[in-house]
């Protein structure tokens, strides 16, 4: 299992490397970051192809200046916020139209691979998890894949949303129970739906 320390030195390796204008590194960061931060543009633009765009921009905008990464204390950070405010300048710029809002949400259940009883759940166990995440509503879907699959803090996830870090606390609370109702719901076996919802949270 690799600790946070081991990915905090492979991402300062990554930095390093593309300060030095190596595209190999530079397309290993963007794979790693990717999906996250669209998610994270596709919040604020309900757009698929917006969202896209904004994050191609915000890379585009590393490369760059990627003589200056090593200044950069914290890049997960720097990305997160760097993706929203050009998600807001796009907004502020009216790229917006009335088109509908396209649903992406993924959570990943094994966002780093290592936890074996999850891995093992029924893939109908799996699908029910992701509708009942579909389910929540948006702004607290947005904060419990924040927390779940980024991984980000509730400090962070308050200052990158423009919420408290109570709402951030009431939004985890509510989704939790929220999909442990709908997975009840669904199943009539307590039994079974426990065994489920242990491995999930």
């Amino acid at each position: 299992m690799r600790s946070a320390s081991d990915t905090y030195s492979e991402i300062a390796r990554l930095l390093y490397k593309i300060s030095e204008n190596d595209e190999v590194a530079f397309r290993t960061l963007f794979d790693i970051y990717y999906q996250k931060l669209f998610h994270l543009a596709l919040h604020f633009l309900k757009s698929k192809e917006l969202a896209e765009e904004a994050v191609s921009d915000v890379f585009l905008i590393i490369w760059k200046k990627r003589e200056t990464l090593n200044e950069i204390e914290d890049i997960q950070r720097y990305l997160y916020t760097s993706v929203k405010n050009q998600a807001l300048h796009y907004i502020r710029r009216r790229y917006i139209t009335n088109q509908d809002y396209i649903d992406l949400y993924t959570i990943e259940l094994l966002p780093d691979g290592n936890n074996p009883e999850i891995s093992l759940l029924d893939q109908e166990y799996q699908k029910l998890i992701q509708e009942a995440i579909l389910s929540l509503p948006e702004k607290c879907r947005e904060v419990f894949r924040l927390v779940l699959s980024d991984r980000l803090k509730h400090k962070e996830i308050a200052q990158l949303l423009n919420i408290s870090e109570k709402t951030v606390e009431a939004h985890i609370t509510n989704a939790y129970k929220r999909v442990a109702q709908y997975v009840n719901k669904k199943y009539s076996s307590n039994r079974m739906t426990n065994n489920m919802i242990s491995l999930f949270f």
